[in-house]
């Protein structure tokens, strides 16, 4: 259970069931994207497979919780896709509803891990509801989601809702400096930036594409209250670079203005995450007004979940930053 970090009840409700023989037949873990859902379904596994059973931690060293690491336990199955947007009927009934009742090969448990479990249609979910009502005594089947949401009612109600809490940035700026050896300066921006989550720190300190876009971001963001409007058109167009990773972006800008209504607010830099971009932060918090930053922290969100639906990339940024930009010459401050 030491792979996953704080979250207790999500470990004290595995260690539990796992000591009281009341597993679950049918989870849901829902967190958000990199919250660290593989890897706590992957512990859980490997404590119910483990050959020295009945312990808190899996042992880490014996046959099945190697295999299990390496993705190679036969009775750990994890349920993968072919289309990016949808986990199909036909996938469900070839991976889990025609196997469920082939006897585990060697531990006690046969368990299958569906990631993006949002993201089975209807028929797939009708398909593998009777397998949640009825499964063999040991089947265990771990829907993980980022919305369980997106969930039918009668899923729902057969299954244990377990949720993956946000980690402290102390955990995640440790993990990133003494495990992942970064820099500090950079831990302590990516532990900000992460707000909580540990696979998003992860991915942004080791990405040379996301440091690139963390300095394209800069360029903007510190001049965004002099550029030229023909500026702005040409940088937008360099955003298109990362279109498929805008939400960082977007995330970036949302940092960046929420650092701006703490200034403005309490003159405190060690609460921003932008602490190395004081100068710039304090000049554009004293053009602004409170209103004008919660506008533009709520225009940001909009933009956002426009570029979602295909409303054009290019127009829809230019827009943003120009709109923003005028904000910082209006009276009366």
């Amino acid at each position: 259970m030491k792979e996953i970090l704080e979250n207790e009840n999500l470990k004290t409700h595995f260690i539990t069931a796992m000591k009281q023989k009341k597993v679950s037949h049918a989870y849901i873990l829902e967190g958000e994207k990199g919250s660290g859902k593989k890897t706590a379904a992957c512990a859980f596994a490997s404590l119910l497979q483990c050959e020295r059973r009945g312990e808190e931690e899996p042992c880490g060293c014996c046959e099945s919780c190697i295999m299990i690491t390496n993705g190679s336990h036969p009775d750990v199955i994890r349920v993968h896709h072919e289309k990016q947007g949808v986990i199909s009927v036909g996938e469900v009934r070839e991976q889990i509803v025609n196997t469920v009742d082939v006897m585990p090969y060697k531990g006690p448990y046969k368990i299958y891990i569906i990631d993006e479990a949002e993201k089975m249609n209807p028929a797939a979910q009708n398909a593998i509801l009777k397998t949640i009502e009825e499964p063999p005594s040991y089947v265990i089947i771990m829907l993980l989601t980022t919305n369980k949401g997106a969930f039918l009612p009668t899923i729902l109600s057969r299954c244990i809702l377990l949720n993956m809490k946000p980690i402290s940035d102390k955990t995640i700026r440790k993990y990133l400096t003494e495990y992942g050896g970064i820099s500090e300066e950079t831990a302590d921006f990516c532990t900000g930036f992460s707000m909580g989550n540990l696979g998003k720190a992860k991915a942004a300190a080791e990405s040379e594409e996301f440091a690139e876009m963390r300095e394209n971001a800069m360029s903007i963001l510190r001049y965004l209250h002099e550029i030229q409007d023909y500026e702005i058109a040409e940088k937008v167009k360099i955003l298109k670079k990362w279109k498929d990773s805008i939400d960082d972006y977007f995330d970036m800008m949302l940092i960046w203005f929420r650092d701006i209504l703490i200034d403005k607010a309490i003159k405190n830099e060690q609460y921003l995450i932008f602490q190395s971009e004081l100068t710039y932060i304090r000049k554009q918090s004293q053009q602004l007004s409170y209103e004008d930053i919660n506008e533009i922290i709520r225009e940001i969100g909009q933009t956002a979940k426009r570029i979602r639906a295909n409303v054009n990339f290019d127009t829809s940024l230019e827009i943003l930053h120009i709109d923003i930009k005028r904000r910082f010459f209006k009276e009366n401050r």
